[in-house]
């Protein structure tokens, strides 16, 4: 398996190096927000300020990611854990709020990261939805959903998850809602026909799945599927993409892959 990889990669580059530097590129999605400059993080990711930083220099897109707190309000994180003793899904909000990041930013709460956003309505929001240890995916959906329809955003709005029940769900409370299939596990990935057959909107494979079937970036984009590659930190990397069709990148170092 990390033969063939290899060997893609390699007749990739070949391929990408003698295109021009005018060849087709692909729409740009902050991971986290906008949180580096160059290859270094100066801000913390999933704040205001990273969203802000993603406004500003004009990316096409914003990823975020929200847990369900112990007492059912919606914050911005990545991980479960945030400090010692301190979880998104195990503290209550002023628990959370009390909290500061390395650079001194306070955890947002959904409400405030999408009125921020509503400011630049081209930028497109992913909001993940981190699964709930204690079983609330549900309430986790409904209640998102709520601030979204409140806030009049469904246009600008897709979901992410990595779990199809939680994606199945979120049709189920609001078809209307474009939903992305995020995916790390070469086995566990759905193919073209299995993702148009359960009404999703988009794909977001780790490079290392899609690079093993380069065959399915055709296949989705024929079907209206749009495809995210994941995670792009390198002009090669950027530029790959382009050539291999892909609809979004996924990046951490914006500033990186656009030199």
């Amino acid at each position: 398996m990390k033969r063939s990889l290899m060997l893609l990669l390699a007749a990739a580059t070949m391929f990408v190096a003698c295109t021009t530097a005018d060849g087709p590129k692909v729409k740009i999605l902050a991971h986290r927000g906008n949180a580096s400059t160059g290859s270094e993080f100066t801000t913390d990711e999933n704040t205001l300020e990273a969203l802000r930083r993603a406004q500003e220099i004009g990316v096409a897109g914003c990823e975020f990611d929200v847990h369900l707190t112990a007492d059912g309000e919606l914050v911005i994180h990545h991980d479960n854990k945030i400090a010692e003793g301190l979880t998104c899904q195990g503290s209550t909000l002023d628990e959370i709020r009390a909290h500061r990041l390395p650079f001194g930013h306070q955890i947002p709460t959904l409400r405030e990261w999408l009125m921020q956003a509503k400011q630049t309505p081209e930028l497109q929001q992913l909001l993940e939805l981190k699964a709930d240890k204690a079983g609330r995916d549900a309430e986790l959906i409904a209640k998102c959903l709520e601030v979204i329809r409140e806030l009049d955003m469904m246009e600008q709005m897709y979901m992410l998850s990595f779990k199809t029940d939680v994606l199945d769900e979120v049709l189920r409370q609001e078809p209307a809602m474009r939903v992305v299939l995020n995916s790390s596990s070469l086995h566990h990935s759905l193919t073209p026909a299995e993702v148009k057959a359960r009404g999703y909107h988009a794909v977001s494979y780790n490079i290392n799945v899609i690079l093993n079937h380069t065959e399915w970036i055709d296949e989705f984009r024929q079907n209206g599927i749009e495809t995210f590659l994941w995670m792009v930190n390198t002009p090669y990397l950027y530029n790959l993409a382009g050539e291999l069709g892909f609809t979004w990148v996924t990046t951490d170092f914006y500033d990186a892959i656009t030199k």
